[in-house]
């Protein structure tokens, strides 16, 4: 014990003879390091602690300690340098509150997205390398794409197309999101077209399941041909005929366009050989 207190009583009478310029100075070059220090060491071990584990919620929890770190730095190291200069601090941090409200208000949005990143981090609804849609993403760059990151205040997403969509939080976590790599399942892939009323259903049942058997992708015995409708109600009477849906199941939602690419091809050439036309659109007259 007493060496410890000499040898603490060494360290403050070093201290004490710096002059106020160089304990700041020292401040800030012992905060950087111990920055470097937990960002570069402490965490990466904590990181490769939390990749052993199953859950991913201490994975996210790394994660944000990693975004908020040199927030809680720069903190620690203006509170110090205003003490070592004897500057008041709690009429500062009384006056930060104060400014801090009006700042809010002028920055809203700003502060929702980084709650909103917050809560995306603990619910865990989406994880990085996550396939998902995203229902109000954009119209021409579409709903598919992969989570890249997801940060405090916006979450990048690339979509199908190899574009980096930074979303931001706020408007992302109210977002219709799906998750097609939450659970390790097989997707259900569905496609409509539409027949005469008269077309042989059973001939164009048993071609759909044999252009389905011949793709390799696709998991066998999971095809099937139900009947919708008798006309599309998604467009009124425009299309009389019968509305018919193919369903299958593909192990990777990100195969999906390709997959279902090949199916439709293949299903145009059977149709073609067993001259199966399609519905036309019905073309009204008006006097």
């Amino acid at each position: 014990m007493e060496f410890l207190d000499k040898f603490n009583s060494d360290i403050i009478r070093i201290w004490d003879s710096f002059a106020r310029l160089e304990q700041s100075i020292a401040t800030v070059v012992l905060m950087l390091i111990a920055y470097w220090f937990i960002r570069y060491i402490v965490l990466r071990r904590f990181e490769k602690l939390a990749a052993k584990t199953s859950n991913d919620l201490d994975d996210r929890l790394v994660h944000f300690l990693k975004q908020f770190l040199w927030v809680i730095a720069l903190f620690m190291t203006v509170i110090l340098v205003l003490k070592i200069n004897n500057i008041a601090v709690s009429p500062l941090l009384a006056g930060a509150g104060i400014f801090g409200v009006a700042l809010g208000f002028a920055a809203k949005e700003t502060i929702a997205d980084i709650l909103s990143g917050i809560f995306l981090i603990t619910d865990r609804p989406v994880r990085v390398g996550d396939r998902v849609k995203i229902d109000s993403i954009g119209r021409h760059w579409g709903g598919w794409g992969d989570i890249v990151d997801i940060g405090i205040r916006r979450t990048q997403v690339r979509n199908t197309d190899g574009v980096i969509v930074n979303y931001p939080n706020s408007v992302f976590s109210n977002s219709v999101i799906r998750n097609f790599s939450f659970e390790d399942t097989a997707v259900r892939v569905r496609l409509r077209f539409q027949v005469p009323y008269d077309a042989d259903i059973d001939l164009i049942r048993r071609i759909v399941l044999i252009v389905i058997n011949s793709v390799p992708e696709i998991i066998p015995d999971t095809a099937q041909l139900v009947t919708r409708s008798l006309w599309d109600d998604t467009r009124g009477h425009l299309l009389s005929g019968i509305l018919l849906e193919v369903r299958y199941r593909i192990p990777d939602v990100r195969q999906r366009t390709g997959i279902r690419s090949i199916v439709l091809e293949k299903l145009l050439i059977a149709f073609r050989k067993k001259n199966i036309s399609l519905a036309m659109q019905q073309i009204q007259y008006v006097n």
